[in-house]
């Protein structure tokens, strides 16, 4: 796959949509200066290539309360890559998928609904891995910034004003997310674009409910819709994962400006001593090293301890990739499955 795969115009689609996921054709046609028939045909190439999708993901707020992300390297005995990537695939708590350079060969972004959930997946599944010889979860504790803030840059500031919505006022008080919310959350997580009439008939409420609890759910952080597009033809190809240390007293204030440099996808506070993940998206390998020392020279009290390439992204929210890097299957993502939830019957 290459860059002459896309256009600067289809560029400037999935940067639009990165603002605004649920925009209609008309105001992406606005924003874009064409027509919204040509939008929408597009975005169906773009879409049935496997270049571009939509999707949704749950907010920080729920990552704060409801909701708990680990961060799990993987190593594998010999032969064992391949069992243990076919087995993560298919687990729908598995959020992300990298198989990477170095002795841990998989890095696995792990959803989980709270703490004694992630205790029982570790024992019933993790423990269980096919092909692995020992795995090292680390929790997720704090986001500075996440991948659905980052930006392809490629819309001029202009164009992008009226793609940004308002939104509604959030809740003073968070309300437990129900049966409903959940169903809405799984139907959008592989097309964040289903209309509020499909949305509707899929879980059974009426439009103007699915327009009233989405409203609410974007607006208090539960959950964040998604545009996001094929690495392979964004311009930035290549994937590092930078495991750092910075004393606790100056986390937020490095973790915060290392997450506003143009390749940052993420930046997380972890537990152990490893305490700041970064994933950054860059041109080429080549870059890593140079870019690692500008970041030195700018936070001299940020410490990698450890980096790594990613050889090939397998599973990337809901999405499963060929060699190419083309998303070509779905496997829907679902944390609140119930088989890896802990037992609250034992003793």
């Amino acid at each position: 796959m290459s860059q002459d795969l896309v256009d600067e115009l289809d560029l400037e689609l999935v940067h639009a949509l990165q603002l605004n996921p649920r925009a209609s054709w008309s105001t992406l046609g606005r924003a874009l200066d064409i027509d919204p028939v040509t939008v929408a045909r597009r975005w169906e190439r773009l879409e049935k290539a496997g270049l571009a999708w939509t999707f949704c993901v749950p907010g920080p707020i729920a990552r704060t309360g409801l909701l708990r992300m680990m961060y799990v390297e993987i190593e594998c005995a010999p032969n064992g890559l391949s069992p243990a990537i076919d087995h993560l695939l298919a687990q729908p708590h598995v959020i992300y998928l990298h198989h990477m350079t170095g002795a841990r060969s998989l890095l696995a972004a792990i959803a989980v609904a709270d703490l004694p959930a992630a205790s029982a997946y570790s024992r019933r599944e993790l423990d269980a891995l096919p092909g692995a010889r020992a795995h090292h979860p680390e929790l997720l504790v704090t986001t500075f910034s996440e991948a659905s803030r980052w930006r392809l840059g490629t819309l001029e500031p202009a164009r992008q004003h009226e793609l940004r919505g308002t939104g509604a006022p959030m809740a003073e008080t968070l309300r437990a997310l129900d049966d409903t919310d959940e169903d809405l959350i799984r139907a959008l997580t592989t097309d964040a674009r289903r209309s509020h009439t499909e949305l509707a008939a899929h879980v059974g409420i009426s439009d103007a409910t699915v327009r009233r609890r989405l409203a609410r759910l974007l607006a208090d952080g539960r959950i964040r819709m998604r545009c996001e597009i094929a690495q392979s033809v964004s311009g930035w190809p290549v994937t590092a994962v930078l495991r750092c240390h910075v004393p606790a007293a100056q986390l937020a204030t490095v973790a915060r400006a290392a997450a506003h440099l143009p390749e940052t996808r993420l930046a997380a506070g972890m537990t152990g001593a490893e305490n700041l993940l970064l994933i950054v998206w860059l041109r080429d390998a080549a870059d890593l090293p140079e870019w690692e020392a500008a970041l030195a020279t700018r936070y001299p009290e940020l410490v990698v301890t450890r980096r790594g390439v990613c050889l090939r992204t397998l599973k990337h929210m809901g999405r499963l990739f060929d060699e190419r890097g083309a998303a070509v299957d779905s496997a829907p993502i679902d944390i609140w499955q119930p088989d890896w939830q802990p037992d609250r019957t034992a003793a």
